[in-house]
């Protein structure tokens, strides 16, 4: 284990750095079980990253008094990390997979982890943890190989399955980044076999393997960072979006009084409100289609509609909703009119729609406020009430 050049442990308290920085950063997971999973692989990582650092693997040997026992307790970590790691695999295809399925990656770890102990006890101590394995050795080297292949590959599975599936792109890069990290431990458990079982193994082998277990560590860290984060920058997006919509809401709202339910706040305050995210802007297009049903039933008229249909659907609806909102603006008197229900803009405001019709509002605000549109409601109304701000 300690058979490298004196900067590769700089690097190993690199990885202690690193990951250490991720999991307290991502502590406020642990109270939220979506996120849960990802950092309990965060702190199995943390720990390992504890683990192989040169100070504590002279600690445990030089305080307990057994040699190489730090050498076992690497392993042990090791082996709970990988079973970790597949366990948050399955847990992220819990609903496709037999409740069965997901106790492998414990049975898996507790078989190897009995394992290791027991070849640790009957195997001489010159033979433990060496660069050749020889006599009992050969079994754990064997065992180890298969464990770490078989917990390699069925999360790397997992999680590029999952990659394909997803929609958020934020996911889907973190699953990719989990695919790669995962996948680097196979190159490595290669190497170690290699220079377990071939005699006069290149020395270069140690170092690549080195880098191997480098990679896995980081791009498994940052990884279920990122995936641990997606909720946050979902709620962000959806944010974002209800401010797209801040302007033509206030248009509507202000041609509209008896819908509001309460002052409208500044916009600083309207983007800091409290709340779900996704409720929040799923009300705010509530409102928004509300504003422009009530303009369209209470003063839009058949002649109105048909004049404005002669351009093209967005650019029409607009034409007819400045023309209602300058008549609501001025106090006219709603008309009795039946004007039908066609130039209604289509919106459905459901998880699956709702970036697509966001946009289409925000086009629909940009019509208002052309110069194409406030011809037309000039033309129209004859009511001077200002253009419609942006």
């Amino acid at each position: 284990m300690r058979d490298v050049p004196a900067w590769v442990e700089s690097l190993r308290g690199l990885i202690l750095v690193v990951v250490w920085i991720v999991v307290i950063l991502r502590l406020p997971a642990v109270r939220r079980p979506g996120q849960r999973p990802a950092w309990i692989v965060l702190l199995c990582l943390a720990l390992g990253s504890v683990a192989i650092q040169a100070g504590i693997a002279e600690w445990i040997d030089a305080t307990t008094g057994v040699p190489q026992l730090s050498d076992l307790v690497v392993a042990l970590v090791a082996l709970t990390d990988f079973a970790a790691v597949w366990w948050f695999a399955l847990h992220l295809r819990r609903d496709t997979q037999p409740g069965p399925a997901r106790w492998a990656p414990l049975l898996a770890a507790a078989t190897m982890a009995v394992l290791a102990v027991l070849f640790f006890l009957i195997t001489p101590e010159a033979d433990r943890f060496g660069a050749q394995a020889r006599g009992w050795w050969i079994g754990y080297a064997v065992a180890w190989i298969a464990y770490g292949v078989t917990t390699a590959l069925a999360a790397a599975l997992i999680f590029w399955r999952t990659a394909r599936s997803v929609r958020s792109p934020l996911v889907r890069y973190s699953m990719v980044a989990l695919t790669v990290g995962v996948g680097a431990e196979l190159p490595y458990l290669v190497i170690r076999a290699i220079r377990w079982f071939v005699p006069d193994a290149p020395a270069g082998l140690v170092l690549a393997g080195f880098w191997c277990s480098f990679t896995r560590f980081v791009v498994i860290a940052l990884a279920c960072s990122v995936a641990a984060l997606e909720p946050a920058v979902r709620a962000l997006v959806y944010r974002a979006r209800r401010q797209r919509l801040a302007g033509l809401w206030t248009l509507l709202r202000a041609a509209t009084p008896e819908l509001v339910l309460h002052e409208p706040a500044s916009r600083t305050a309207d983007l800091l409100a409290p709340g779900n995210s996704w409720e929040l802007l799923h009300q705010r297009v509530v409102e928004i289609r509300d504003s422009i049903t009530l303009l369209h039933d209470g003063w839009a008229t058949p002649d109105l509609l048909a004049d404005a249909a002669a351009g093209r659907r967005l650019v029409a609806i607009a034409c007819w909703l400045e023309v209602t909102r300058r008549s609501a603006l001025a106090g006219l008197p709603r008309t009795a009119q039946e004007p039908g229900h066609d130039l209604l803009p289509d919106v459905r405001a459901t998880t699956a729609t709702m970036r697509r019709e966001v946009s289409q509002l925000v086009r629909l605000h940009r019509e208002i406020t052309s110069r194409t549109v406030r011809d037309f409601a000039d033309h129209h109304s004859g009511l001077s009430v200002g253009p419609p701000t942006r």
